[in-house]
């Protein structure tokens, strides 16, 4: 299975080749993630409309390729030696992601974003991992439910302290937010997903792909979403302050 790198293992612990185009579609997905926080931000500040990032089209498109980085998590998941070590690794990583934004921003500072979720969702696979072993995700299921709690966690609600399952009240706010609703179910479609790489099962051309820059980003996208909150953040306020707002 993988190490936390990321690279395959045989049962017998010899390291083997790695499936590239885990890492080229995680790559494509954070650099197109990086894009979309810095248009946040534009759009924050007043430096561009807000019909540039907010629609249809644009919609569509997060919320695709934030399901490919969510589904290869999971699909990581299932080649990890230890998903309790890269859960609090990531989750301890999420901590620093909300002192930054909340030293930058409190209003929008991260309180459940992406990292908050990964790290949290490899705690409860690998909680939950012997039952899934027993019965496996279906792809189909979690799609459909992962559609359903979507729509059932748009609206806001007059409750407290549930807005990490993805229940929140009007005047919550979060630079980035993945409550688990509805994103675990993406997350176990990505553990389906990692066990038809396992097999083979996957065409051909997905073990033979390689592109080499997003390959290299796909493989270090802690360091890149770490280090992309306040870049991002401070090009936003050097601009704004090179237009005099």
């Amino acid at each position: 299975m993988w190490s936390s790198s990321g690279s395959m293992c045989n049962p017998n612990g010899e390291r083997g080749r790695r499936y590239y185009a885990l890492d080229v579609l995680r790559g494509l997905s954070i650099v197109l993630m990086v894009f979309y926080h810095w248009g946040y931000d534009l759009v924050l500040y007043g430096l561009i409309p807000a019909w540039v990032l907010y629609n249809p089209l644009l919609d569509a498109l997060q919320l695709l390729f934030a399901s490919v980085f969510v589904a290869i998590s999971g699909a990581s998941s299932t080649f990890s030696h230890s998903n309790v070590r890269r859960g609090l690794r990531i989750l301890a990583c999420a901590l620093v992601a909300s002192a930054v934004t909340f030293w930058f921003d409190p209003q929008e500072a991260i309180r459940f974003g992406i990292l908050h979720f990964l790290g949290t969702a490899a705690l409860l696979y690998a909680l939950l991992a012997p039952v899934l072993r027993r019965f496996p995700p279906n792809p189909v299921l979690c799609l459909v439910l992962f559609f359903l709690t979507r729509a059932l966690t748009q609206p806001y609600y007059q409750v407290h302290g549930l807005w990490w399952l993805g229940f929140r009240r009007p005047e919550f706010s979060s630079a980035d937010y993945y409550p688990l609703l509805p994103w675990f179910f993406m997350y176990l479609f990505g553990v389906w997903l990692g066990e038809i790489v396992k097999r083979g099962k996957m065409p051909s051309w997905f073990y033979r792909v390689r592109l080499p820059f997003l390959e290299k980003v796909g493989s270090h996208t802690l360091i890149v979403y770490l280090l992309h909150q306040p870049v991002c953040m401070g090009l936003t306020l050097l601009l704004v302050k090179l237009c005099g707002q």
